[in-house]
């Protein structure tokens, strides 16, 4: 009867060759969109395709804004008021209007409390009231806030911190091939809210003002002694010296403007095609690995005792002296006779 062949648990279903392409000018990240769903992508054909994106290249930023559509769903007097809170915040913050730790955590500009004209409650709220009734005026005019501002920290791999981790590759597949091309870094956008910190902000100012009028012109100001401070070179070493010079550079890098390209666009399936593939496979040279597989494993594999693991030694059929390791890792010398035939 012949005997029963076991089906493999893990049977080998495709096999690929593997390229690696060369490296590129261009840096490939990885964007990540923890809080979107993969079935309703950004992208034209989801109704949701990214307008403007920016950058800070040495502070590890990236912003990204997404039209939203104001005829479905939309409170249309708060978009105007965001709008308004966004506008003000030109002048009193900065005029990207960014906040958080790509502006540097940074609050007002000096002097912008008393020197930007903001308007009073009465106005303000006229003015929302008229452009709610103009609705389609305002929006064509940029007094509406119909954006979705995105934005994340920009993980390189190759950074200090991501050294001994594992190297991220992006796979493209071509009949039997896969090309891998090295990513430069991850980032992990999620949505941002600098229109309410903009309306917070004109809240203070607005505040503050008030309390400065009701209060009357103050006393003339007193002449102060200013005295130096050295500080110990240790300090610029320390962690909180590290982070107040790394803010210090978001806030002064400028933001670089890019252009989003759609995936279903003719550029964007030239650059797949000639950036994340290798064109002409047959002249690449092959690598060889410098492990064998036993090599491969104990190198992928957790760290092992060996006097625990190790397998007594089967003795030879001859009579012969060999090394007995019992399962505590100890070595007995002794005389092993074969088995009579």
């Amino acid at each position: 009867m012949p005997t029963a062949v076991r089906a493999e648990d893990d049977p080998v279903t495709a096999e690929y060759d593997v390229f690696l392409t060369p490296p590129i000018e261009e840096q490939v990240y990885i964007l990540q969109y923890p809080n979107r769903s993969r079935s309703i992508p950004y992208n034209r054909s989801g109704g949701a395709m990214p307008q403007d994106m920016r950058i800070k290249p040495q502070a590890g930023f990236m912003e990204m804004d997404v039209d939203m559509n104001s005829k479905h769903n939309f409170n249309k007097y708060m978009a105007l008021k965001w709008a308004d809170a966004k506008q003000s915040s030109k002048e009193l913050h900065n005029p990207s209007v960014t906040y958080g730790p790509a502006s540097g955590l940074v609050g007002a500009r000096p002097g912008a409390r008393s020197r930007s004209a903001l308007k009073g409650q009465g106005d303000r709220e006229l003015e929302l009231e008229n452009d709610l009734m103009n609705f389609e005026d305002a929006e064509k005019n940029e007094r509406v806030f119909n954006k979705q501002t995105l934005g994340g920290q920009i993980i390189r791999h190759n950074s200090e911190a991501e050294l001994g981790k594992p190297y991220y590759f992006v796979g493209a597949f071509q009949g039997n091939q896969l090309h891998l091309t090295k990513v430069h870094g991850t980032v992990q956008m999620r949505p941002h809210f600098h229109h309410l910190d903009a309306e917070e902000e004109r809240a203070r100012v607005t505040a503050s003002r008030a309390q400065a009028e009701a209060a009357g012109p103050g006393p003339d100001p007193v002449a102060k002694t200013v005295s130096k401070t050295v500080k110990d070179k240790e300090d610029k070493d320390s962690t909180e010296a590290k982070l107040k010079k790394f803010l210090e550079n978001a806030k002064l890098e400028p933001w670089l403007k890019m252009e989003y390209m759609d995936e279903d666009l003719d550029i964007a399936y030239h650059e797949f095609q000639s950036k994340l593939k290798v064109m002409d496979p047959s002249n690449l040279p092959h690598l060889k690995s410098q492990m064998d597989n036993d090599a491969f494993l104990d190198a992928i594999s957790a760290p092992r005792h060996d006097g625990l693991t190790r397998r007594k030694k089967r003795a030879s059929r001859g009579k012969e002296t060999v090394e007995i390791e019992d399962e505590d890792g100890e070595q007995e010398g002794g005389e092993v006779a074969a088995p009579p035939e």
